[in-house]
């Protein structure tokens, strides 16, 4: 049984990482071809994703003497740590330096990466490169490290470590599940495609808090509600105590909402994984949607539209507030396909980042102003289309707050 079976998913990376734990049991298979080690791993990404984790498997499936480095002191002696340790790694090889949260060496930006810590981590993995001493080290954010650390000779193996995929996060869930109890009606796919999968330390986290809350009111097992309420007031900051508007104020909250709901199902069913008309803290922003797959520029312009189209299609007297960042995102798409994809014409890509023409400019306002005019009318389309669908998602999210995907797909087939 291999260390790495402890991390769920990640399965390429695994596949890397094992394929130098090869290299150091096996070392005559990989002689005979001229196969040398790689002199470093690297392994990057958002906080939370499990790099140390990922680090520690590969670690203890190698089974060599390792020496870790993280900054628990003021940098003169941290300087003199790096390079002790690095030192006796030598003098002790074969054996692995294990550079955890390397990017917290030093106080450094994008710009200037120059620091003494850096120097000697260079330093270091230069004094060792032709003794057997394997590196591997893990970083949140890779630009603060200057570009000759991170060259090949130094760390041949850059490895992006990524959110989990909604396969990987299931079996993520299903494992923290495991010590929970949960109530009757529980549905995983439910839970799954309501949360966004920045981190799986965020995953466990989210889960822990509805196991709080059902504890604290006294439950049995933990409800779906439990679920829904430690996502909303976690990922969206939006409690369940808030201030309702009136019936007319939540009932063109819900239509703004449902409008993004229906044109997105409409343009790529099973997409939207969550829908509430909750208000967000300390934000004008009343409801919100959550799209749990991924969509294509032309649909992202769509549903940024649909709010406002869906809105103003039973309130034409008024224009619909609460759109500004929806209508600024479709511009944004539609601005970046313009003058970086060509989308329009090559007269309106973007040769020159910072000295744009007054006419250049203009230009780009009234293609924008125009292309904003057709996907409004494309949107309303779609929704005309889809009316049935939009009223009863509407009066659903009037009904019960927050929508899951079980709930969405049922009204679906409802309107069929």
């Amino acid at each position: 049984m291999s260390m790495f079976d402890r991390v769920i998913g990640y399965e390429s990376i695994k596949k890397d990482l094992l394929m130098v734990c090869d290299m150091v049991k096996n070392r005559e298979v990989y002689d005979r071809l001229g196969a040398k080690m790689p002199k470093g791993i690297l392994l990057s990404g958002e906080p939370g994703l499990g790099k140390t984790t990922i680090a520690k498997c590969f670690i203890s499936e190698c089974g060599l003497k390792t020496y870790v480095i993280r900054k628990t002191r003021a940098s003169d002696d941290f300087v003199g740590e790096i390079t002790e340790n690095f030192r006796l790694a030598k003098e002790n090889a074969p054996a692995i330096v294990f550079l955890d949260d390397m990017d917290k060496f030093a106080n450094e930006d994008e710009i200037h990466r120059d620091a003494e810590e850096y120097v000697a981590v260079q330093a270091g993995i230069d004094e060792v490169k032709d003794s057997e001493v394997l590196v591997i080290a893990t970083v949140n954010d890779i630009r603060k490290l200057p570009r000759s650390l991170k060259r090949a000779g130094r760390f041949d193996r850059i490895i992006e470590v990524e959110a989990p995929t909604a396969e990987d996060a299931v079996k993520i869930v299903k494992f923290y599940l495991s010590d929970k109890k949960l109530s009757e009606g529980f549905n995983i796919e439910d839970l799954t495609k309501m949360i966004s999968y920045s981190s799986c330390a965020e995953l466990e986290t989210i889960l822990n808090e509805a196991a709080i809350s059902a504890a604290f009111a006294r439950k049995t097992g933990i409800e779906m509600r439990d679920f829904v309420d430690a996502t909303l007031r976690m990922q969206y900051a939006a409690p369940s105590d808030y201030s309702k508007g009136s019936k007319e104020e939540i009932r063109k909250v819900a239509l703004h909402e449902a409008g993004h709901v229906v044109v997105c199902e409409a343009l790529k069913p099973g997409s939207i994984g969550l829908a509430s008309v909750r208000v967000v803290e300390n934000c004008e922003q009343a409801g919100f949607t959550h799209r749990c797959t991924s969509i294509d520029g032309k649909t992202d312009i769509l549903v940024s539209l649909a709010g406002k189209a869906a809105v103003e299609m039973y309130y034409a007297d008024e224009p619909a507030d609460g759109c500004r960042s929806d209508l600024y995102h479709a511009a944004s798409l539609i601005y970046s396909a313009l003058s970086m994809d060509a989308a329009g014409s090559f007269s309106l890509i973007d040769v020159d980042q910072f000295n744009k023409s007054e006419n250049y400019r203009a230009k780009h306002e009234t293609v924008i102003g125009a292309e904003m005019e057709r996907y409004m009318r494309e949107t309303r389309a779609i929704l005309l289309k889809n009316r049935s669908f939009l009223e009863k998602v509407t009066e659903a999210l009037i009904e019960k707050e927050t929508l899951l995907y079980s709930d969405i797909q049922r009204i679906r087939k409802e309107v069929a």
